[in-house]
């Protein structure tokens, strides 16, 4: 029997945390630290709020060992392990959710050393079906880091060439009217909010107010639910665009870890993600639940039995 405790894997100075940690107040929290631990690890903890692992291979391991103990991790340990902008577009389009048209590319490096198995990307077909200007990012990409917006073939040849060590996505671009990122809390509670995209988190969050996109919202909201539903995510942002004839487009619908930056988005929603937040940690405090994995597991008490 697990106890009632909340773990929290991230920095302790963290703003978002904070404010979500003073809401829990009533509950027994901890900030989790890990010594050397005998394998399988085991946990204490009826729930853990995952914020770190996505940075460090070592929290990742240990965290999915404390899910299959019985802990309740947000987000899934095992899902996030498996998403890629690759992984996004194949769901996006079995859900009918619009994604740009993409070609993904072989890291250079292993395309040489398996040449038999993995060839020379087609430049012609990329030119045919993808056009340009496009973008190119990595799959597993994270943050807008090494996105480019290429503008001829010899561009595109030129970067994929000293893009070893990645493997690529290139990328219809999409000329936007309007770009939201769209958050998504507990798979059902959903907050439009307009931004401005730049690298280097330098992107802009504006005010919205919800009648903005009136006509297509509740619509949209249903379509992100039912993704982060089939990707088992309880805190995810998928970035949203609509270009000049009105065709929505999910540019970007996998983040692992959003970011919630209390100096950069507007009180009003920022207080909206803390809250709804907080209320998905108690909730799955409350249930007897466990995270989707991949494998059935029959403890060897009841195989015996």
């Amino acid at each position: 029997m697990k106890l009632n405790k909340i773990g929290i894997l991230e920095l302790r100075n963290d703003p978002f945390i904070t404010d979500v940690v003073s809401r829990l107040g009533d509950l027994p929290v901890e900030f989790l630290s890990f010594a050397d631990r005998p394998v399988p690890v085991t946990s204490d903890y009826k729930v853990v709020v995952d914020r770190m692992s996505f940075c460090f291979p070592y929290l990742k391991e240990m965290v999915k060992n404390m899910s299959l103990d019985g802990t309740y991790v947000i987000n899934n340990p095992f899902t996030a392990s498996v998403g890629s902008k690759l992984v996004d577009a194949s769901i996006c389009q079995f859900l009918g959710i619009s994604f740009p048209k993409s070609i993904v590319l072989p890291d250079p490096v292993v395309r040489d050393k398996i040449s038999d198995m993995v060839t020379e990307p087609s430049w012609d077909r990329i030119a045919d079906e993808i056009g340009f200007p496009c973008i190119l990012k990595p799959v597993d990409g994270y943050a807008w880091e090494d996105v480019y917006e290429v503008n001829t073939p010899a561009e595109l040849k030129g970067r994929y060439a000293v893009g070893s060590g990645k493997t690529w996505l290139v990328q219809q671009k999409v000329h936007y009217e309007e770009y939201y990122r769209i958050f998504c809390i507990d798979q059902k509670d959903v907050l439009f909010v307009k931004w401005i995209p730049r690298p280097f988190g330098l992107g802009e969050y504006l005010y919205t107010d919800s009648t903005d996109i009136d006509g297509t919202r509740a619509k949209l909201a249903e379509q992100i639910i039912r993704l982060n539903s089939a990707l088992d995510m309880d805190a995810n942002v998928v970035e949203w665009c609509a270009d000049n004839k009105g065709q929505s487009w999910v540019i970007d619908a996998f983040n692992e870890v959003p970011d919630v930056p209390k100096d950069r988005i507007p009180t009003e929603h920022y207080w909206w993600i803390v809250d709804r937040f907080t209320a998905c940690i108690r909730d799955k405090l409350g249930l007897d639940k466990r995270n989707r994995t991949a494998f059935k597991l029959t403890s060897a008490q009841q195989c015996t039995s």
